[in-house]
């Protein structure tokens, strides 16, 4: 009984076999076996991309091959079919035999995208000045066959000179073939030269020009208020402490204190005929140029000085240096 039931199994298994994949008598003698990987150059898919001694059958087309960046999954079933159509000696090991068709394809990277994009913005709008772009979506795929030499082209681009907003069409392409066609959203923005300090420099210190040096930022990333020409750096000090690295605004620097509040100072009188000098003590600070309150250090007097440079005021006629 055992024995009986056992042959019973083994004829059912052969009926869903025969059901699955047809009987003996559609197998003709040529051998082939099925290759374990399958990469195609070509639009289409040939019987001897998929089989080993495929026989005189080889070069017939069986399926149009994947989209690039693509692959497709071709089972057991669908592959003893074929292989039957054609009088391959081919069976399945088990159902679950399978092969998979890959295509060979370029990659369009973003990179790419964004140099003729650049471009096109560029021409567009005859610009000069240097920009770049920032699209809403970086993760932008494209393909074309592997046998294609790859290319970007734009079909349309739509640029709004107000909002530095662009749209674009583009274009995957290589000799014959026409790739992905993607939209491409995204803004422009100049790139312009921003003087800052190479290192940070206090409230006492006059900045020099090997104090400074020009970094390259967007546009709208830098202060309306920062200082954009190296002119306006130079000779100048901070009114605090700076940190190095990042654009200054004007109203963080002043001209040079010459003179500071409380410190000594020379007081000068000059006429065509005569210079007459004091000393006194300086009731603010003051940079050049700047009239400050200077006490007399004889008279005690309070009178207003002139800061001419460090450590010294000149006086007017009116200030009576020699009496006040």
């Amino acid at each position: 009984m055992k024995t009986r039931g056992k042959c019973r199994k083994l004829q059912i298994l052969w009926f869903a076999i025969v059901l699955t994949f047809g009987g003996p008598a559609a197998i003709e003698s040529l051998a082939a076996s099925l290759k374990q990987q399958v990469v195609v150059n070509d639009d289409v898919i040939r019987l001897a991309d998929l089989f080993h001694d495929a026989g005189r059958h080889g070069e017939r087309v069986v399926l149009q091959s994947p989209d690039p960046g693509r692959r497709m999954v071709l089972n057991a079933k669908w592959l003893y079919r074929t292989a039957r159509s054609f009088r391959l000696n081919w069976k399945p090991l088990s159902t679950m035999d399978h092969i998979v068709v890959e295509r060979t394809t370029h990659h369009i990277s973003t990179e790419q995208i964004q140099k003729t994009l650049s471009a096109g913005i560029r021409s567009e709008l005859e610009m000069s000045d240097r920009f770049e772009i920032d699209l809403d979506n970086r993760l932008l795929r494209m393909y074309l066959p592997g046998e294609a030499l790859p290319t970007v082209q734009i079909e349309t681009l739509k640029i709004d000179r107000q909002t530095n907003r662009f749209s674009a069409i583009v274009i995957g392409a290589g000799g014959k073939h026409r790739g992905s066609r993607i939209t491409v959203n995204g803004k422009y923005y100049r790139i312009i030269d921003v003087p800052v300090l190479v290192r940070r420099m206090s409230s006492k210190e006059i900045i020099g020009a090997k104090d400074i040096r020009l970094v390259k930022r967007r546009a709208d990333k830098v202060d309306m208020n920062a200082l954009r020409d190296v002119s306006e750096l130079i000779g100048m000090s901070p009114l605090r402490t700076l940190s190095a690295e990042r654009p200054v605004k004007r109203s963080e620097i002043r001209t040079p204190v010459l003179v500071e509040k409380g410190s000594s100072v020379t007081m000068i009188y000059r006429t065509d005929r005569m210079v007459l000098s004091a000393q006194g003590k300086a009731l603010q600070d003051g940079s050049k140029g700047k009239t400050i309150r200077v006490l007399n250090a004889k008279t005690h007097k309070v009178i207003d000085g002139t800061v001419v440079n460090s450590g010294t005021v000149t006086v007017s006629p009116l200030s009576r240096l020699a009496s006040r």
